[in-house]
């Protein structure tokens, strides 16, 4: 007996045979292309089949149910080898492929039940290759697999062609091999070890692929090239995929290890390191059940045309951005020609497929009803729908849900259907025709938008943002005009814009005082923390032995207390009827204004200056004092004078009219972080007859101050906090007002007395953050944590839970009674102490079904300070780059008899003078972990899950507790290995 040799090729193919030598000649003709048809079970590229040799099996042998699926023998099939980089920054990566290896296993064997074929594990990194595993048990390869340990790191690149080599030499021929790593080739240039390599690719006739999540160096370096070299010259491709793709590249593999029974034929094969358009031609000279198209690189695409000049419409198989595949059925013979449009270098492979399936059946009735029937060459085939898995005879439903590789859900939650899918997209985001969650364009129509007609909008994936055009103020929902940008306040005092007004201040009599020594030229770097004016925004007076006035000269780097001090490039004004404008610069390397910004100066009537500064555009850069000028000992205000008073010179309140009408008495409003007030001149006060003894607020058990020796001021400060020192407070959905009141009574020391008492309210208003929101509910489900570190002072941690994605409105510890479609909200923040070197990172956070932190049953939001891959709702859009964190999960039950949630997070403080803080979660080396730091444990909770109703039935949320269990009983897996 021949082979069929039509398609058959160097590389060897699935030679097909109508009939087995040892069939009787009584079977049927439908029954012996049925049993004598090779079994090419994962038929890749260059496998021989050998023949299938049996005598006729009893009925009850070939059925099964009704199905004609069991198996009356065994077939070889193309080994399968995996070529697997163990260094430590390949941990994220093997914890994914472990999930996505036996997902793939499992439906390779659904579809062809009685497929035999070799597993081959070989592992590489450097300085070390091997050792090198093989066996014939699909079980047995899992093990190897989840037995594997990325350990050290920090170099690359690897010993990757040493590991194909070994793969090459220790596989069967004709094996489909995988080489999975995050780096570039370190032995690209060996050529004693190339030259093994296409020796064994040419005699064993193996096909060798590349899966990549990191680079060494660019696409054009060698030690990358080599990859497609290699896979060029074995019919292989080369996928460039982040982290989150790799279950989707294993799809793809699915599909490709999982073909019918077919012979292949290479009919075109090109690597191109171009970007563009461009066209290539390819000839079809034999019959082809179909055309299999693949491609590899960064959004490539193609259009094909035929023979006959027509454009033919491919098949989409997959479509991704870093490869696609597509199909062809029946092609016609001759000339094709493909219009190709890429983004980056790419490969192109075009293989001719005869199909020649194990699923052969008699009569198209004996196929599945979920199975499509297609005759070849006579011989009716089945072959389960898209959206169904099995070999043709016996369909099952796959559900796309359980694994995220599966659907395309990225942007939404997915549903399970009979046979396919649905995807209910997040807010933000709506399905297009591919069943996609794609962004809403929310900028593109004014209906879609809530942004003020003259705000600019801007999108961003599933949200929008609005921003008021300049001159106007407001939060783009809302713009007005904003006239502290038209001088409405003249030259010699400062604007303050609010919602609907603006007020004018004179900044002599409304600004902060610095008294920080260190702030002197002449201070050099001690033992204090290296200071950073980033965050000092506002009027500023400098006092003390530091110098009352900003240097007017380049200061040598590593001056007051900072890297790079900064000093006023011009002079300071010298009349005190306006306000002028001045560079600040900052002096580091080489030159004398590396960075700068503008500020505003102003001359004051008492001989001192204030600044108006904006920050530091960098770190660490502070605002220097001149020491050579201090302090006058008569440095007055401007409701003083200085002169001598029975013997003793400084200064004294002036006498004048305009001082004592009450219509002239405005208090100034210091509204900080955590306490605000009110401050009056006490000469104004006097010159107006009132009791400075006497002033109170509504609670007269708070008591003011008096500073005499600067400011001359009356002071009530009192904390932001409702119903402390008498204090209301007053919210609405954006802001918190903080309102008390001031009584001034008149003086009995005079001639004469009217008895009036004169009462003053002042108020504060606060945007609302996650901190301050907190202050404003009656009782927020949080936790807080007080700590000491070093020398730095007392700091306070904080966690809650917030209703929505502004973090401003707390949920009542009443009141946490969530469905499974409701979104947690989680912040963590650090509040009080000297928090300006520090960041909060948080590092692990997870549920838990009960109190205790420690409980064994823990489901990770948050893990090693990087989100958990496996959950696509959770979202981290703040972690490590500030002094508070933020997350959300959507909300879920514990499998089994638990009825509540609770959240924990472990968190430290990260010294950002050490090391870079914001976790870097892409799979690159990274080794940045404070061993010295010490983690703090904030739990929130419970969380109790709202009543299942209809609607959450008829939502499909099966599949989400099915999702939590696989995801729960993975992690307790990994836990015992």
């Amino acid at each position: 007996m021949e082979k069929d040799t039509r398609n058959a090729t160097e590389w060897g193919g699935c030679y097909p045979i109508s009939r087995a030598p040892t069939l009787p000649m009584a079977m049927g003709q439908g029954s012996l292309m049925m049993l004598g048809i090779f079994v090419c079970i994962l038929c890749l590229n260059f496998i021989e089949c050998q023949p299938l040799v049996t005598s006729r099996a009893p009925d009850s042998l070939l059925k099964v149910n009704g199905s004609l699926s069991s198996c009356v023998s065994q077939t070889e099939s193309s080994s399968l080898t995996y070529v697997v980089d163990t260094t430590g920054s390949m941990a994220d990566d093997l914890q994914q492929l472990k999930l996505v290896n036996d997902w793939l296993l499992d439906r390779v064997l659904a579809r062809f039940p009685c497929g035999v074929r070799k597993y081959t594990m070989v592992e590489f990194n450097d300085p070390g290759v091997g050792p090198s595993y093989a066996t014939d048990s699909k079980t047995q390869f899992s093990t190897f697999f989840k037995n594997l340990t990325a350990i050290g790191g920090g170099d690359c690149p690897e010993l990757a062609l040493s590991g194909i080599k070994l793969a090459l030499e220790t596989s069967p021929p004709h094996s489909f091999i995988l080489v999975l790593t995050d780096a570039s080739a370190k032995d690209y240039s060996d050529p004693v070890l190339l030259n093994d390599i296409y020796s064994l690719i040419n005699s064993k006739k193996s096909q060798v692929s590349f899966l990549i999540t990191g680079l060494c160096a660019g696409l054009n370096d060698p030690q990358f090239l080599i990859y497609r070299n290699i896979s060029l010259k074995s019919f292989g491709l080369v996928f460039q995929v982040s982290l989150a793709d790799l279950g989707k590249v294993f799809f793809y593999l699915d599909l490709t290890l999982s073909r019918p029974i077919n012979s292949s034929t290479p009919v075109f094969s090109g690597d191109y390191n171009t970007n563009g358009t461009y066209t290539k031609m390819f000839q079809v000279s034999q019959p082809y059940t179909a055309l299999i198209l693949t491609t590899d690189g960064l959004n490539t695409t193609l259009r094909l045309t035929g023979p006959n000049a027509r454009e033919v419409e491919p098949t989409r198989i997959i479509s991704e951005s870093w490869g696609s595949m597509y199909q062809v059925k029946n092609p016609q013979l001759g000339i094709w020609s493909m219009n190709i449009t890429s983004a980056s270098a790419h490969g192109i492979r075009v293989e001719g497929f005869t199909a020649t399936n194990i699923s052969s059946a008699s009569r198209c009735s004996d196929c599945h009803s979920n199975a499509t029937c297609e005759v070849y060459f006579g011989v009716p085939e089945c072959s389960c729908k898209f959206g169904f898995i099995g070999d043709g005879f016996t369909c099952s439903d796959i559900d796309e849900c359980s694994n995220a590789w599966s659907n395309n859900c990225t942007n939404g939650f997915c549903v399970n259907t009979f046979g396919s899918f649905t995807c209910i997209c997040y807010s933000g985001y709506t399905l297009d025709d591919r069943n996609a969650c794609v962004d809403i364009n929310e900028c593109s129509m004014p209906g879609l938008n809530r942004c003020h007609a003259l705000a600019r909008c801007t999108n961003y994936p599933g949200t929008y943002a609005c921003t008021c055009p300049p001159g106007y103020y407001g939060d783009g929902y809302v713009c007005e005009p904003n006239e502290c940008n038209t001088n409405s306040c003249g030259i010699a005092k400062d604007c303050m814009k609010v919602p609907g007004s603006y007020s004018c201040f004179d900044p002599c009599l409304n600004h902060t005082v610095l008294n920080e020594p260190w702030r002197s030229t002449l201070y050099t770097s001690g033992s204090m923390p290296l200071n950073c004016d980033t965050t000092k925004k506002g009027w500023y007076r400098f006092i003390g032995s530091g110098g009352v006035r900003m240097s007017e000269v380049c200061v040598p780097q590593l001056r007051c207390n900072t890297h790079a001090p900064m000093w006023i490039n011009g002079s300071h004004p010298t009349t005190t009827d306006r306000i002028v404008n001045r560079t600040a610069c900052a002096n580091w390397g080489s030159s004398c204004c590396l960075w700068w910004n503008f500020v505003q100066i102003k001359l004051c009537p008492g001989g001192y200056y204030v600044y108006n500064i904006t920050g530091t555009p960098v770190c660490t850069l502070s605002y220097c004092t001149d020491p050579t000028y201090l302090d006058d000992p008569c440095s007055c205000t401007a409701e003083e004078e200085c002169k001598e008073v029975n013997g003793v010179r400084g200064c004294y309140c002036k006498k004048n009219a305009s001082s004592a009408d009450v219509a002239n008495l405005r208090p100034q409003l210091k509204c900080s972080k955590n306490e605000f007030g009110a401050s009056f001149q006490t000469c104004q006060l006097e010159n107006m007859g009132f009791n400075m003894s006497s002033i109170r607020i509504k609670d007269s058990k708070c008591i003011g101050s008096v500073d005499k020796n600067v400011t001359n001021m009356v002071t009530f400060m009192h904390p932001t906090r409702a119903g402390q020192c008498g204090t209301q407070l007053i919210t609405n959905e954006t802001h918190a007002t903080y309102t008390n009141m001031m009584f001034l009574s008149s003086r009995s020391d005079q001639i004469i007395t009217r008895d009036r008492e004169l009462n003053i309210s002042y108020s504060c208003t606060y945007p609302l953050d996650m901190k301050l929101s907190l202050l404003t509910a009656l009782r927020p489900m949080s936790s807080s944590l007080s700590i000491n570190y070093g020398g730095t002072g007392e700091f306070k941690l904080k966690m809650a839970i917030y209703r929505d994605s502004s973090y401003l409105l707390p949920y009542d510890a009443s009141e946490v009674s969530l469905s499974t479609k409701d979104i947690l909200y989680v912040g963590v923040m650090l509040d009080g102490g000297d928090p300006s070197q520090f960041n909060l990172l948080m590092r692990n956070c997870y549920a838990t079904p009960s109190s205790s932190a420690s409980d064994p049953i823990k489901y990770f939001i948050i893990k090693d300070s990087c989100p958990n891959k496996q959950d696509l709702t959770i979202s981290v859009p703040e972690n490590g780059g500030s002094t508070q964190g933020r997350f959300s999960v959507q909300m879920f039950k514990f499998v089994g008899d638990y009825n509540l949630v609770y959240l924990h997070c472990e968190t430290y403080l990260c010294d950002t003078r050490k090391a870079p803080c914001m976790p870097y979660c892409s799979g690159v080396r990274l080794n940045s972990d404070d061993g010295d730091s010490q983690n703090y444990t904030l739990s929130v909770g419970p969380m109790e899950r709202a009543a299942k109703t209809l609607s959450d039935s008829s939502d499909g949320m099966h599949a989400r507790w099915t999702f939590l269990l696989f995801v729960v009983m993975v992690l307790g897996l990994q836990t015992l290995l």
